[in-house]
């Protein structure tokens, strides 16, 4: 029986990984430093997942676990944070299909630089230690500023003159964001979607557009999703150029990728490109309205030297729906949480509505400025993208947190 690791995983979608597996009679292996994050995830999976604790910040670590496997046919590393530690592990080993140039991908400003100087997005990025020597005529006005190593929308900000990105640049160095690691580039103006996609030797495809509705500024937190928009339409047709030329311009190889963009009034303006699946329910949303097993496929990267569009089309399968919609569930207040009120209510609402609870009873929440402070997904499926996100907001609303006595939700 081959063997296939997982270092480390995202937060959903194990459990369709383990189902491959156990399809094509491969033994599943998870290396982690944290087997509580993985706690409802394995409990879907029973003993279809081998789990071992290491320290997955340590390559060497790593290494030895791997070699007290036995041999290894595979690796799959399909999350931003180990992506390095996986590249050092697939040079050394052989593993094919592990993404290569991960420094690239963990640097947003040399991202959208490297796509700037390509004509595939109309802004170039400043580092901060760079902005002071900025003359003030390529100077926005209106810019984003974040960390470039960032994830989960935390550290962004908007600054609205030169002085606030100095105020930011100061506060995040303040927080330990060395300035070189701080970017600083061009607000753009429109409605925030992300390209799904799956690049195979052959070229890359496009499996869906997603939609988000995020929160009232200054905070850059999403709060819905819904998949898949625009299918059909010549946008959507335009998109999957773009978003082919953008990894192959940064290199992207074989694999998925989750490219978000804004839908300006002159084209896609780059947000930021992951080589990897998208977060949340974002896996799931593909599997059950286009058929494509996106899991299967990362199953298969491991192991074949070569993906074509073949592997592509052996992993799709017929859809259920024809859309997914997902609603996070923030909480307003910083402190320990409560239960969450009015489960007991969605099993009425039409549309197969699903509850997933990130956070329990009682743990800590320290801000609720970014998607930290996110306690929980609420799933469901319709006809359509648009009657899905209808379904999921009408059922969402019934969640709420109670907070010593006092009820309060999104």
């Amino acid at each position: 029986m081959p063997t296939v690791v997982m270092l480390e995983a995202l937060a959903f979608g194990l459990d369709h990984l383990a189902a491959a597996a156990e399809r094509h009679g491969v033994g599943l292996v998870l290396l982690t430093f944290d087997r509580a994050y993985y706690r409802r995830q394995l409990a879907a999976c029973g003993e279809r997942v081998r789990v071992v604790d290491v320290d997955t910040f340590d390559l060497g670590a790593v290494r030895k676990a791997l070699d007290g496997l036995g041999p290894v046919d595979g690796l799959i590393a399909n999350t931003d944070t180990w992506s390095p530690i996986a590249e050092a592990l697939a040079a050394e080993y052989g593993f094919p299909n592990v993404l290569r140039g991960s420094a690239l991908f963990r640097d947003k400003t040399a991202v959208r630089n490297r796509l700037a100087e390509a004509g595939l997005t109309a802004a170039r990025a400043v580092r901060g230690d760079r902005w002071a020597a900025t003359p003030a005529a390529q100077r926005p006005p209106l810019a984003i500023v974040k960390d470039a190593a960032g994830t989960s929308s935390k550290h962004v900000h908007l600054a609205e003159s030169a002085a606030e990105v100095d105020a930011l640049i100061a506060g995040l160095t303040a927080k330990g964001v060395p300035a070189e690691r701080i970017t600083i580039e061009p607000y753009a103006c429109g409605p925030l979607f992300s390209a799904e996609t799956y690049s195979t030797a052959e070229g890359t495809t496009l499996l869906g557009i997603s939609s988000r509705t995020m929160s009232e500024l200054p905070e850059f937190r999403e709060l819905d999703l819904t998949f898949p928009v625009g299918h059909g339409t010549a946008w959507e047709r335009e998109i999957e150029v773009w978003a082919g030329e953008v990894l192959r311009v940064l290199g992207r190889g074989t694999g998925p990728a989750h490219i978000e963009f804004i839908r300006t009034a002159e084209g896609p303006e780059l947000v930021e490109v992951n080589p990897r699946l998208g977060g949340g329910h974002i896996g799931e949303a593909v599997l059950r309205t286009t058929g494509v097993d996106v899991y299967e496929l990362l199953l298969a990267q491991a192991l074949e030297p070569r993906i074509e569009r073949r592997h592509l089309a052996a992993a799709t399968h017929r859809p259920e729906t024809g859309g997914y919609a997902q609603v996070l569930k923030y909480t307003r207040r910083t402190g320990p949480l409560g239960e969450v009120t009015g489960a007991e209510a969605l099993a009425a609402f039409p549309g197969e509505v699903g509850w997933t609870r990130l956070k329990a009873a009682g743990d800590e929440i320290t801000a609720v400025t970014d998607q930290g402070a996110c306690y929980g997904f609420l799933t469901a499926t319709g006809p359509s993208p648009e009657e899905a996100l209808q379904r999921a907001l009408a059922a969402a609303r019934h969640l709420r947190i109670r907070t010593t006595g006092e009820e309060h939700g999104r």
